[in-house]
């Protein structure tokens, strides 16, 4: 009974060691299986990183080499631009640029007045021809000139010199101007007064032709630019045999080639720009015009023989992007002087002038009367303003459009038949269409009202085609 206890209880221990192996077996399986699952994870993350890695480095072997290929190609530019420099510098003088060069510009104009005046026929405008010719010689001399080829009423061609100078470059600021120039008094005849630059058919009111602006003069002038920070002052004094007086008793403002008088006019204009598009400038003539040289209109009265002409004026403009605003005054006034003016009858004064002179014919030509003209004032200014329809949309046609408003004034006090003749107001609603930036055409409506009396308002629909070349 003893030994099948044992029995039993050996059999019981030795399942219970069996059973205790077989536990340990399976959890060292266990362990076994979870470690290489950890290790298995931990080689994963070592291939993500390690690919990570080589996409790191790829990109940075990519910008390497195109930091090496741009490299290589600023090296190959340089090397160019050095052989250049070097074949340039062994260029035989024949094979250098010439010391002169010249280039031809200008503009052309032709078009049609529609007005309901009966003193103004319907008409087309004659063509107008502008050439200019510009020459220069190295950076030393700029000459340039400009002509004017139009077809008057009379169907005759006409030819003027509009001006002819040589500009000598003193330095980067200063140029010296000889030669019939355009005047620098004021803004309009000097910059705008061609017609694809003008901005409507013609020009305001007092600066045209028999105008209070002065178009051109002989002589002299010193001009050029000064930097003030980041603004530019702009200069012109000049010198030049100035206006004369016409039989009417009005001032001629013309380039004369000779002087009438032994005084020479003196002009200027300075301008600021405080920014690139916006201008303001003041300008100035002072002059003397003749009347009757050494005369006597009475044993008490001297005739003056020349008579004081003074000018000035203001100006200002904004240019940017799609708009032009411009405006422009000129004040002008001459003084009191005694004039011959053309008679069909020798006038009383005439004759007891010569007399007084000794019978000398010269003094005051046969057919003439002495009058005295009182002072003579002047005022004329205009506003303006345009603006391109591309400031507002990009379709091709539509862009092109550029619609324009100016009003004029010209004043004329002391010589009543130069004011009914000359003095009025205008006013001016325009559309452009620009075909290029120097191809354009003018269509409007004007209305001018006259000083005269029982002249009417004359309203004219005016046609312009313009092309600057």
């Amino acid at each position: 009974m003893l030994y099948s206890g044992k029995g039993r209880f050996g059999r019981l221990l030795l399942a219970t060691v069996s059973a205790a192996a077989l536990m340990g077996a399976v959890g060292s399986v266990q362990a076994q299986e979870a470690t290489d699952t950890n290790l298995a994870d931990r080689i994963e993350r070592m291939e993500r990183e390690l690919q990570a890695l080589k996409a790191e480095l790829r990109k940075a072997s990519e910008k390497a080499q195109a930091a090496t290929a741009k490299a290589e190609a600023a090296q190959q530019q340089a090397d160019s631009a050095a052989q250049k420099v070097t074949q340039v510098s062994q260029v035989s003088p024949i094979e250098k640029l010439p010391d002169t060069q010249w280039h031809l510009a200008g503009y052309m104009a032709t078009g049609l007045v529609v007005s309901n005046s009966p003193d103004q026929e319907d008409t087309f405008v004659s063509g107008q021809f502008n050439p200019m010719f510009h020459f220069q010689y190295k950076d030393l001399v700029l000459f340039e000139s400009e002509a004017e080829i139009a077809v008057e009423e009379s169907g005759e061609t006409e030819f003027e010199l509009e001006y002819s100078q040589a500009n000598i470059f003193l330095n980067d600021n200063a140029t010296l101007v000889v030669g019939k120039f355009l005047s620098p008094v004021g803004e309009f005849q000097e910059r705008l007064h061609p017609a694809w630059i003008n901005r409507l058919a013609d020009k305001p009111a007092g600066f045209g032709h028999d105008g209070l602006q002065p178009a051109t003069d002989v002589g002299v002038q010193l001009r050029g630019g000064v930097p003030v920070g980041k603004s530019v002052l702009t200069y012109v004094v000049g010198v030049g045999n100035g206006p004369r007086m016409n039989t009417e008793g009005g001032v001629v403002l013309e380039g004369f080639g000779s002087d009438d008088n032994s005084n020479k006019s003196i002009m200027g204009r300075i301008g600021f720009l405080p920014v690139p598009y916006i201008e303001v400038g003041a300008s100035f003539l002072t002059a003397k015009v003749s009347g009757l040289d050494g005369t006597v209109v009475d044993a008490n009265t001297p005739a003056p023989t020349n008579a004081d002409f003074t000018l000035w004026g203001v100006d200002a403009n904004y240019t940017r992007g799609a708009w032009d605003l411009r405006f422009e005054y000129l004040n002008g006034k001459r003084d009191s002087i005694f004039s011959a003016l053309p008679l069909e009858e020798e006038g009383l004064a005439a004759a007891a002038i010569r007399a007084q002179s000794g019978g000398d014919e010269e003094a005051v030509p046969a057919d003439t009367e002495v009058a005295f003209l009182p002072d003579l004032n002047m005022e004329a200014w205009y506003a303006q303003a345009a603006y391109r329809l591309a400031g507002i949309t990009d379709r091709p046609v539509l862009k092109n459009f550029e619609p324009v408003v100016r009003y004029s004034e010209f004043h004329i006090k002391g010589l009543d038949e130069l004011r009914e003749e000359a003095a009025e107001n205008r006013f001016d609603i325009g559309l452009n269409y620009w075909l290029a930036p120097s191809i354009v055409v003018h269509s409007s409506v004007q209305w001018r009202d006259f000083a005269a009396v029982g002249r009417e308002t004359e309203r004219r629909f005016q046609l312009k085609f313009g092309y600057g070349f």
